[in-house]
Parts: structure tokens; C-alpha cells; sequence
């Protein structure tokens, strides 16, 4: 996974963002009073021009450590990602086993 950067500015915390399976993700951990935080992870894809798309958003558990809450929230995105490129993979093969019957 490359590591890259979504919001650097002098008011915007910077959110960390990588690569995975052609698509950037991002995670953070919104805090739920004094319960802890929950888990959010981001899926986003490059549009057209450079222009980064918001794709999923995924929210995941409830965790009493802030990096928990980070950790799951890259990994509900990469276990997303999967999903969807074992889908595209799966509709490629019956789609080439279809044209080869004709």
C-alpha cells in the first residue's frame, strides 16, 4: 500500500490516504462521546482529470482505542475493494466462457 495524503492545508488536518487494488482509501475514528470511537473507512477513485471520486463510505465497530477504530476502518475498505474486484473478475470469466460457446 503507497501512502499518500488527501488534505493538507493550514486549517484541514491532513488525512492519510493509500492505494489499494486501484482505488485510495482513507479511515479515521469519529468519536462517540465518552464511548469510545467507531470506525469509518472511505473508498474514493480517480475520476476523470485528476479528480478524486467518493465511491463507499463504511461504517464498522464501536472500539475504545482511536487506532482500533483506524486500523478497522482501512480494513473494512480493503475487504470492500476485494469484494468488488472479485466481482468484476468473476463477470470477465462467465463472460469469456459465454463468448467461446458461440
Amino acid at each position: 500500500m503507497k501512502e499518500c495524503s488527501l488534505l493538507n492545508g493550514s486549517f484541514i488536518p491532513a488525512l492519510p490516504a493509500y492505494e489499494y487494488g486501484g482505488y485510495i482509501i482513507s479511515a479515521w475514528a469519529r468519536p462517540e462521546f465518552a464511548n469510545g470511537s467507531t470506525s469509518v473507512g472511505i473508498v474514493y477513485e480517480r475520476g476523470q482529470f485528476g479528480c478524486i471520486i467518493q465511491v463507499q463510505r463504511i461504517e464498522g465497530e464501536l472500539f475504545e482505542s482511536k487506532e482500533q477504530a483506524e486500523q478497522q476502518g482501512l480494513q473494512l475498505c480493503k475487504e470492500w475493494i476485494d469484494k468488488q474486484n472479485n466481482t468484476k473478475k468473476e463477470m470477465q470469466k462467465r463472460a469469456a466462457i459465454g463468448s467461446n460457446r458461440a
